[in-house]
Parts: C-alpha cells; structure tokens; sequence
C-alpha cells in the first residue's frame, strides 16, 4: 500500500514510519524543510531506498498538499503544531493563529486533495485526548460517548479537525492518543504536566 505520512519527522511520526517500512509499505514522508529533516531524510534513503521517498513542503500551500496527496491509497495525518515539547520548536498556545492556519486549515487541504483524487485515499487522523480536558477527577476510561470539554488552542483544533474529518465523505478513522512523550532525553517542563496517578492506557476486558 502506498502510504502518506504527515509529520513524519516528529515525536509519533518516527516510530510510525517504522512500522509501516516493517510491514512491506511504500511510505511519502511529509514534512516541513528544516536542517534536522533533511539529515532524517538521507539517513532513511541510504537505510530504505525505494521504499520511502520524502516529500518536503507546508501543509498552509494546497499546492504542497496536492502534491504530496497524488497516487496515495491511505492518508495517515500526524502533523500538527503542539503545546509543547516540538521538534519544530512552534507553541499552539503562544501563537494559536498560525497554529490554527497549520493544524485544521492544513487538515482541511488533505481532505480536499483526496477528495479530488479518483480514488480516494483512506483517511487516518491522529486526535488527543487532550479534547476532553480536565479529567483527573474522573474515573477512567474515557470513551467516544464522553463530551469533549477542550481548554487550550490545540484540543480546540483537535476538535474542529475530528468534525471535518467525519463530513468529509472519505473512509476515515480518528484515533485519541494519550501522552506520548518523547522517547529521549528532554528537560521541559512539560513533561510533569501528565499526573503520575494518570491512567495513560485502559483496555477494557473482552
């Protein structure tokens, strides 16, 4: 299967390239042009070949984003301005009007590529549980029936990508990641922000 992953050099979009180079896929890589990418994209050619081919560009331009869509069969769209601990260095708090332009109107040029492909790609969205807000004092698990209650820009978004991606007539999936904290070594604040006492993950018994 020919795969586009957004967001391919960041924090998930790494171990996700993994896997699907580990289960026989064709992988675009899409990400922004930064020196740190770039280096991440020679290692990949001279490690995968064919395999992966790496497509750098803005998610802001549907140019960029038209491109990057041609002759894909599945869309598995991670890229996304975060709070905190980015590669990219940018804060969807600090500067939410640029993360807004990024995160759901770049979104919103994914779908309308595919859209516009005769064969339209299949459509994974990578959400958060960020979206239901404060909710330590709630037992856990959350679930599909809980109202989102979001506080910051970013769930906010979440918010408005999940509804475009539900209307937006493509066969879709919209997946609620807990914390994923960098596997590596970073001293940020952030990392303190997920309480200890936190349920991360719940499988509910069969």
């Amino acid at each position: 299967m020919k795969v586009l992953l957004t967001g391919a050099f960041g924090n998930i979009g790494t171990s996700t390239l993994d896997e699907l180079i580990r289960r026989g896929h064709t992988v675009r890589c899409f990400d922004i042009r930064t020196r740190r990418n770039e280096r991440l994209a020679r290692r990949l050619a001279r490690r995968h070949g064919g395999q992966v081919e790496v497509m750098f560009g803005d998610l802001r331009k549907p140019e960029d984003v038209n491109r990057a869509v041609v002759g894909q069969d599945a869309i598995v769209h991670l890229a996304f301005v975060i709070p905190k601990l980015s590669a990219t260095g940018l804060n969807s708090e600090d500067d939410p009007d640029r993360a807004r332009a990024i995160n759901v109107g770049g979104t919103r040029n994914l779908l309308l590529a595919c859209r516009e492909q005769s064969n339209h790609p299949a459509f994974l969205f990578a959400s958060s549980l960020h979206i239901y807000g404060k909710t330590q004092n709630e037992p856990p698990p959350r679930t599909i029936n809980d109202t989102p209650h979001p506080i910051e820009h970013y769930a906010h978004h979440k918010v408005e990508c999940e509804m475009l991606v539900q209307q937006s007539g493509l066969r879709w999936a919209i997946l609620r990641l807990g914390a994923a904290l960098p596997v590596r070594l970073v001293l940020d604040p952030g990392m303190f922000d997920v309480p200890l006492a936190a349920a991360i993950q719940h499988r509910s018994p069969k």
